[in-house]
């Protein structure tokens, strides 16, 4: 996700089996559409029901996690725009600011910031911010060098594939919790490059073996690399994530603004502008 050191973005939270809903996938051949061309923005039908006033001088802050949200795509991305326009059904509009992970993460903890966006659920996190109901849900991919003989089957032992790889996993990504604790073990090795795109040069050179990430950025980064001739997706899936907008626990009225936040995205799913968003680039799984 996602997205410092917390969603970061890429990271794993509740993770539910692979098989236990289907999921969007994208299409592969409307990923240079999905980076190219996005919704324009426009408000949904309000509900009706009150909401909290804007807190004073506070915004919004994502980074570059596409294609959920990244600076140079018009509106900021798919999750951008799900997420100003579940605010706006309420009639709640706050400016978006992009800003390296950390210093987003930092700032709406300490309460310079009203939220930030599309984080998973991690312990360390639950200490320090509230959770929204969940904006996406997406696979976690497997994508292993071409050079390395690692594989993740169907039947394989899940986790213990990874022992003895070099995973990789941008600064500021969450590793899975079970890949974490066989690097904290000394038993798997972590690379960490600043960025997605260093985790994908990585694989397509054969420094790496392992990166775990959502199938939608992953396959924006793949395609925006132009190195995926050296990079192949593991057979297996390595589980269900769902990504989040979360609001700082110290900031007041944060209860308030996560419940006018699920207000919206509900309705924009009751009145299926949620679906028409995704539908435009995504494809249902066969």
């Amino acid at each position: 996700m996602s997205a410092g050191t917390g969603q970061w973005p890429g990271g794993a939270g509740r993770l539910r089996s692979a098989a236990s809903r289907p999921a969007f996938r994208v299409a592969a051949a409307s990923i240079a559409a999905l980076l190219a061309l996005w919704p324009a923005a426009g408000p949904a039908a309000g509900t009706g029901r009150s909401s909290p006033s804007p807190p004073a001088g506070l915004d919004l802050v994502t980074g570059d996690y596409a294609p959920f949200t990244a600076e140079e795509l018009p509106g900021g991305g798919l999750v951008t725009e799900l997420v100003r326009r579940a605010f706006a059904v309420g009639g709640l509009r706050y400016d978006v600011r992009f800003l390296p992970w950390r210093r987003g993460y930092d700032g709406v903890v300490a309460g310079r910031f009203l939220a930030t966006f599309p984080y998973v659920r991690t312990p360390e996190r639950e200490r320090e911010v509230l959770y929204s109901d969940p904006v996406i849900e997406a696979r976690q991919l497997v994508y292993l060098s071409t050079r390395s003989p690692m594989e993740f089957r169907d039947g394989d032992a899940g986790p213990e594939s990874f022992r003895d790889r070099r995973i990789c996993q941008p600064a500021g990504y969450a590793l899975p919790p079970e890949l974490d604790l066989l690097v904290a073990r000394g038993e798997a090795s972590r690379l960490t490059p600043t960025d997605l795109s260093g985790c994908i040069g990585l694989l397509a050179d054969g420094r790496a073996d392992a990166l775990v990430i959502d199938e939608f950025s992953g396959a924006a980064a793949v395609a925006r690399s132009g190195r995926g001739g050296g990079i192949r997706v593991a057979e297996r899936p390595f589980a269900m994530v769902t990504l989040h907008l979360v609001v700082g626990r110290a900031t007041p009225g944060a209860e308030e603004v996560v419940a006018a936040f699920n207000d919206g995205l509900k309705t924009l799913r009751d009145q299926g502008v949620y679906a028409g968003l995704l539908a435009r680039y995504t494809a249902p799984e066969p």
